[in-house]
C-alpha cells in the first residue's frame, strides 16, 4: 500500500473514532455511552498511529515497539469493552469511580509487565529471576484481559439470544465488534509469523473493521436510543423486589439464584452459590406438606413458612430445576391461634366463671343466711373474680409481645432474669440450678414474661400444699435453654399436644391462656417449646432461645 493510502486511512479511522464519540456524547446519560465513546477514540487512535507510522508522512517509528504498542492498546480496549458491556446490558457490577480506577490499574499493570517481558526477551534488559516472574505475570494478566473481553461477548450473546433484550442486527454487530477486540492478539501473533508488515496490516484491518461496526451502530441503529430491553433486569428486579424469600435451584438442588429477601432471612451469601445446595438455605423435604407450615431456622430464630415449589422446564417439558417461594406465616399462625384461644376463653372459661359468681351471689340475697355460709360464698366469689382479673392481666400483658412489629434485641443474661423471677413473691419453694451467666441477644422483657407464666402455671396447677419448682439455665450451641421443673400432677398429654400442634378444637383445647402465651412468646423470640415428664412426678417445660447475634452470624448450615 502506498504511503499516501496509509495516511488517508489513518485520517479516516481517527476521524471516525472522534465522530462516534461525538455522536454518543449527546446521550451521555445512557448506560454504556462513556466506555463506548472512549473505546471508539482509543481504537481510532491506535489504528491511526499504525497507519501514520506506515505512511512515513508522520515521523513515528514503531518497528521496535510494534507488538508492545498493539498489546498495550489491546489491553485497555478489552477493559473498556467489558465496562461497556456491563453498563449497557446491566449484567454485571456497576462501573463506579473506584472500579474505573481498578480497570485502569489492571491495564497499566498489563502494559508494564508486558514491557518488562518484551525487554527481557529482546535482550534490552537482563533481569534474571525477575524477568521470569514478569513473564509469568504477563501471561496471567493478558489471559485475565482476554477472559474479560470474551466475557463481554458472552454476556451480549445472552442478552441478544437468551433474554431477547437486543434487536438481532444490533446484537450481531456488537458481538462481531467484541470478537474483533477480544481476538486482536491473534492478528498480532499470525501477522508476526508472516512478517513485520503483516502485523500492521492485519491489526489495522481488524481495528478498522471494529471502528466501522461501531460507526454503523452509532449512526445507523437506535441501539443507544432504546438501549438493551433489559428483560432480564426486569425479572431480576422483580425477584429482588419480592418481600418473600425466593430460591432457584437446578435438578441436583444446587443453588442457582436467590433474591435479597433470602439473603436477609436465611443469611445466605450471594457469592459462590453454585457450590451450595438448597440445604444451605433450609431443610426442605422432597415432599412438601400441603398447607402445613414448615418450621425453619432463620436469622431471626425459628419461623414458620408455607413453601411453594414451581418446576422450571424447557420447551420440551424437561425439568431443569425448581423455584421455591417462602411465605412467613408465623405471625399469621399466632393471630389465628389467639382468636381460637380467646374465643374459647370467652365462650367457656369466662362464661362459666360468671355463671358461678351469679350462682353464689343469689343465696347471699336471702335474709337469714348463716354468717359462716355467707362467708364461704363470698370467698368463692372472690376466688373466681380474682381468677378473671388474672386472666385479663395475662391477656393484657401479652399485647406488647404479640402485637409489636419487632421485639427488642439487646444483650441479656438468662441467669439474671431467672434470679429476678425466682426470688419474687411466690407461694412455692423455688430452686435455681444455674451457671454464673448465660448471655444472649434477645428481648429480656419477653423472656421474663415466659418465665413468670411458667412459674405461675406450676404453682397454680398443683396438688401440693407447698409446690416445689426448679429452674435450670444453660448455654446451647446457638443460644440458651431454660427448663422449669415442678412436682405437681403434670401437664396433661392432650394439652401438650394442643400446644405443640398449635390448634384447638371444641373437644381438644387447653385449660387456660398462660401456656398459650408462653408458646406465642417463644415463637416470636425465634425459639422452640417442648415438654418432658419429671420422675417420679411432675412436668418439665423446656424453652430453647436463640442468640440473635449467633444466628445472624452463622446463618443456616450446609446440610449435605
Amino acid at each position: 500500500m502506498s504511503q499516501l493510502g496509509w495516511a488517508a486511512l489513518g485520517v479516516l479511522v481517527v476521524a471516525t473514532g472522534v465522530l462516534i464519540a461525538g455522536r454518543t456524547a449527546r446521550r451521555h446519560r445512557h448506560p454504556g455511552i462513556v466506555p463506548y465513546g472512549l473505546l471508539a477514540v482509543l481504537l481510532g487512535t491506535l489504528g491511526g498511529v499504525i497507519a501514520f507510522s506506515r505512511s512515513g508522512i508522520v515521523p513515528i517509528e514503531l518497528t521496535a515497539l510494534s507488538e508492545l504498542l498493539l498489546i498495550g492498546g489491546y489491553a485497555f480496549a478489552s477493559l473498556l469493552w467489558i465496562a461497556f458491556v456491563f453498563e449497557y446490558t446491566g449484567r454485571g457490577p456497576s462501573i463506579t469511580s473506584r472500579r474505573w480506577v481498578g480497570l485502569g490499574l489492571l491495564g497499566g499493570l498489563t502494559v508494564a509487565s508486558t514491557a518488562i517481558t518484551w525487554a527481557q526477551q529482546t535482550g534490552r534488559m537482563q533481569l534474571g529471576p525477575l524477568g521470569r516472574v514478569a513473564a509469568l505475570t504477563t501471561f496471567v494478566l493478558q489471559m485475565t484481559v482476554f477472559s474479560l473481553g470474551l466475557l463481554g461477548v458472552v454476556l451480549l450473546v445472552r442478552s441478544a439470544v437468551t433474554y431477547d433484550d437486543l434487536p438481532a442486527g444490533s446484537g450481531a454487530a456488537f458481538v462481531f465488534a467484541g470478537l474483533g477486540i477480544t481476538f486482536l492478539p491473534l492478528a498480532i501473533g499470525y501477522g508476526g509469523q508472516l512478517g513485520e508488515e503483516s502485523i500492521y496490516l492485519l491489526a489495522f484491518v481488524q481495528i478498522a473493521a471494529v471502528v466501522a461496526i461501531f460507526a454503523w451502530i452509532a449512526f445507523g441503529t437506535d441501539a443507544f436510543e432504546r438501549g438493551a430491553a433489559a428483560g432480564h433486569l426486569a425479572r431480576e428486579t422483580a425477584l429482588d423486589a419480592m418481600s418473600v424469600p425466593v430460591v432457584v435451584v437446578d435438578r441436583s438442588r444446587r443453588l442457582l439464584d436467590v433474591n435479597r429477601a433470602t439473603e436477609r432471612t436465611f443469611g445466605v451469601e450471594p457469592t459462590r452459590l453454585r457450590k451450595r445446595s438448597l440445604a444451605a438455605v433450609a431443610d426442605i423435604p422432597d415432599s412438601l406438606p400441603e398447607e402445613r407450615p414448615l418450621t425453619l431456622q432463620t436469622t431471626a430464630g425459628r419461623r414458620e413458612f408455607v413453601v411453594d415449589r414451581t418446576e422450571i422446564t424447557d420447551t420440551d417439558g424437561n425439568v431443569l430445576g425448581q423455584a421455591y417461594r417462602f411465605a412467613d406465616v408465623t405471625d399469621r399462625q399466632t393471630r389465628k391461634q389467639r382468636i381460637q384461644v380467646l374465643n374459647r376463653v370467652i365462650r367457656h372459661n369466662l362464661r362459666n366463671d360468671l355463671d358461678a359468681i351469679r350462682g353464689f351471689a343469689e343465696p347471699i340475697r336471702e335474709e337469714g343466711l348463716p354468717t359462716a355460709e355467707a362467708s364461704q360464698y363470698f370467698d368463692r366469689i372472690e376466688t373466681l373474680a380474682t381468677g378473671l382479673v388474672d386472666l385479663a392481666d395475662t391477656v393484657n400483658r401479652s399485647e406488647r409481645v404479640l402485637t409489636e412489629a419487632r421485639l427488642k434485641r439487646e444483650r441479656c443474661d438468662l441467669v439474671a432474669i431467672a434470679r429476678t423471677v425466682g426470688t419474687g413473691p411466690m407461694d412455692a419453694d423455688i430452686t435455681l440450678e444455674v451457671p454464673d451467666s448465660v448471655s444472649i441477644r434477645s428481648d429480656p422483657d419477653a423472656i421474663e414474661l415466659v418465665l413468670e407464666e411458667l412459674l405461675d402455671n406450676a404453682v397454680t396447677h398443683t396438688d401440693r400444699a407447698t409446690p416445689s419448682v426448679t429452674i435450670h439455665v444453660r448455654s446451647t450451641a446457638d443460644g440458651g435453654r431454660i427448663a422449669v421443673a415442678d412436682d405437681g400432677p403434670g401437664i396433661p398429654p392432650e394439652e401438650r399436644a394442643v400446644l405443640l400442634e398449635g390448634k384447638e378444637t371444641p373437644v381438644r383445647h387447653g385449660s387456660g391462656v398462660g401456656l398459650w402465651l408462653v408458646a406465642w412468646t417463644v415463637t416470636r423470640l425465634g425459639g422452640s417449646l417442648s415438654f418432658e415428664t419429671r420422675e417420679p412426678r411432675g412436668s418439665v417445660v423446656l424453652v430453647d432461645l436463640p442468640d440473635f447475634d449467633t444466628v445472624a452470624r452463622l446463618g443456616p448450615t450446609e446440610g449435605d
